[in-house]
This record gives C-alpha cells, sequence and structure tokens, in this order.
C-alpha cells in the first residue's frame, strides 16, 4: 500500500527539483562604451564606464532588474554642447551579445546659471539567445542643473529584462537522478514483497 503513494511523491520532488533549477537564467555584464559625436563649442564631454555596470545576476521570466549605472558623462567648461551618445552594452552571458543604444545631450554652461538633459533616442533592441530566449535592455537618461558652475554631470542608468527562456531538454541534476534511482528501487521493492 505504501508503494502506491512512495513513486509519485518521490517522481513529483524530482520533477519540481528539475523545475526549480531551470527557471533562473545567469546573466554577466563584462562592458561597455560611449562614444560622443556633436557640436562643443568652448565645452568637453567626459564619458566613463560607471562602476556599477559590471556584474552577474540571475533573472527568471518576467523579471526586471534594479536600475544600475552604465555611463557617467561630465560636461565641464563655460560653452555650448549639443549632440548623440553611441552607447554599447557587453554581455557574455546568457550570449556574447552587445546593446547599442543612441542618448541625445544638451547643455548650456554660462557660468552663472547651466542646464542640460540627456535623453534616450533609441533604445537596444531585445537580443534572442539559445533556442527562443530572448532579454531585452533599456537605457534612461537624466538631468543635472546647477548655478554659479562650470560642470554638468550624471549617469546614465540601465535595466535588464528576461522576456523569454530557451525552449531546452534538461540534463538532471545528480540529485535528481539520486531521487528518480530511489523511486524505482522502492517500486521494485514492493513488487517484491507482493510476489512473497
Amino acid at each position: 500500500m505504501h508503494g502506491r503513494f512512495l513513486l509519485p511523491l518521490i517522481a513529483g520532488c524530482a520533477f519540481a527539483a528539475t523545475a526549480a533549477t531551470a527557471s533562473a537564467i545567469p546573466f554577466a555584464i563584462t562592458g561597455g562604451s560611449g562614444t560622443a559625436s556633436g557640436i562643443s563649442v568652448g565645452s568637453t564631454v567626459d564619458i566613463t564606464v560607471s562602476d556599477e555596470l559590471v556584474h552577474s545576476f540571475p533573472l527568471n521570466v518576467g523579471e526586471t532588474t534594479e536600475r544600475f549605472g552604465f555611463l557617467d558623462v561630465t560636461v565641464s567648461g563655460i560653452g555650448l554642447t549639443t549632440g548623440t551618445i553611441d552607447a554599447e552594452m557587453h554581455f557574455s552571458q546568457p550570449t556574447s551579445a552587445t546593446a547599442e543604444g543612441v542618448l541625445a545631450g544638451f547643455s548650456v554652461i554660462l557660468g552663472w546659471v547651466s542646464g542640460g538633459v540627456l535623453t534616450v533616442l533609441h533604445d537596444p533592441g531585445p537580443i534572442a539567445f539559445g533556442d527562443g530566449g530572448l532579454f531585452d535592455v533599456n537605457f534612461f537618461g537624466f538631468s543635472d542643473s546647477c548655478s554659479y558652475c562650470t560642470t554638468l554631470s550624471g549617469t546614465v542608468e540601465a535595466t535588464v529584462s528576461l522576456l523569454r527562456a530557451p525552449r531546452t531538454t534538461s540534463v538532471p541534476e545528480p540529485a535528481t537522478l539520486s531521487l528518480l534511482g530511489a523511486g524505482l528501487a522502492a517500486l521494485g521493492f514492493s513488487r517484491r514483497r507482493r510476489r512473497d
């Protein structure tokens, strides 16, 4: 009697363990870059990769990361700057890929009043990986203003979203195989007892 309930219970645990291990997809961001182009009169634009950018994290389908720093942008000097920044973010997991987007900036620095806005003109498109997997990257601009200053600065932030997991033929982990083996042994033992 106990054998009838033991095998389904063990099989259920094995499938639950397989599902739990297969759901989260690992991501790794390895770096990025930003290149400014446009018109600058009396001002300079400096772009550096944020210290927060290079990191790893897991995502489940439908999840989105918190915003993290991507590019630190500084405009300095008395003058005017207008133009675009071609931005790239590099991934090594779940696939080797580059997310590209375009940011537009405008700043006026006159010494006594300064202001600027960096807006996103073009977000990266969804990136495919594996067999049907899909993730998305979004960039977020910033604004800055000050009085009696000659420097404007801010951080372009980003998020990553897992839209769809790839279709996989899952290979059971050793713990799952142990549970399955125990279930088969219990089934064989219960059948042997019935014959005796």
